[in-house]
């Protein structure tokens, strides 16, 4: 792990960490986080843009974490502490996991997959997912008005590793459509790639839990999004469209992975170091 980041954590926790802690724990209290309204109202699921509804993460996901309970105090806890990676190597890898867009979370991918996903190299895949994308995000869009959840940073000054605050505060904070998303498509490069599950889904793991290296989730939103993931994902995988659209998927990436052009380079290795790094350390 970069010793400058152990050194600069620990200088962080003699000097004020705790002191971090407390900020973002009172600024939670004194919120009441705007749960209590959020469940006086819940409208249908919205249509599903090429396919059927989608299960209702407001039924089966837990509500966040309530005010003054254990599980908020970590989520509190963590965002204190995360603080500090400022400038580390794991930092710079949520800022390269918080790029939007599809080929970007398909080529943050490739470590795991132990070749290089090019988006140029798989539209069907890239559509495949676009696709999906388009069908999850309102679904999440209504289960996080459901509750409401301000984002971290919403009262308080603290380093983050996006520039535009307000782009992102404009959300509610829970769950992480992004968590959601890179579980989704971990699922799908699974199936892909079966050989490699467990490197992919570790890889799932750690783009999640980049948000809240990020400062743009507490933790809670993270593990809430991969529950919503794995739901989402297995409801989609028994549509019969989309598994066409996976076996198309499946011979062109193992067309990539056994005749690779010439001019597309291996993974960056300095990146998978700092995969493996990451998957090491957990936010916690």
């Amino acid at each position: 792990m970069d010793r400058g980041f152990l050194s600069r954590r620990r200088r962080a926790r003699r000097r004020g960490t705790c002191g971090a802690r407390a900020m973002v724990w009172a600024c939670m209290l004194a919120g009441g986080m705007a749960l209590s309204s959020a469940h006086a109202h819940r409208a249908a699921p919205p249509p599903s843009p090429s396919g059927p509804p989608l299960p209702d993460g407001r039924i089966f996901l837990p509500p966040p974490p309530a005010p003054e309970t254990a599980s908020n105090a970590s989520d509190a806890s963590i965002f204190a502490d995360t603080r500090v990676q400022e400038g580390s190597g794991r930092w710079k890898l949520a800022q390269r996991d918080a790029r939007h867009g599809v080929g970007h979370m398909l080529s943050a991918f490739s470590c795991a997959a132990g070749f290089t996903l090019s988006p140029t190299h798989l539209p069907r895949l890239e559509a495949l997912l676009t696709r999906l994308e388009a069908r999850v995000e309102p679904v999440v869009a209504q289960e996080k008005a459901q509750w409401n959840r301000p984002r971290p940073y919403s009262e308080i000054e603290l380093p983050l590793c996006v520039a535009d605050r307000g782009e992102v505060a404009r959300t509610p904070s829970y769950p992480s459509t992004y968590a959601t998303l890179g579980w989704m498509t971990g699922a799908v490069l699974s199936d892909l790639l079966p050989t490699r599950t467990a490197q992919i889904m570790r890889r799932a793991r750690i783009y999640g839990e980049s948000r809240v290296i990020c400062g743009v989730h507490w933790h809670s939103d993270i593990t809430a999004g991969w529950m919503n993931g794995a739901v989402l994902y297995t409801a989609m995988r028994g549509e019969a469209d989309f598994a066409h659209d996976l076996d198309a998927a499946r011979a062109e990436i193992e067309a990539l992975r056994d005749h690779p052009p010439a001019h597309v380079l291996p993974p960056d290795a300095s990146e998978c170091a700092e995969e493996e790094d990451a998957a090491a350390h957990p936010p916690q």
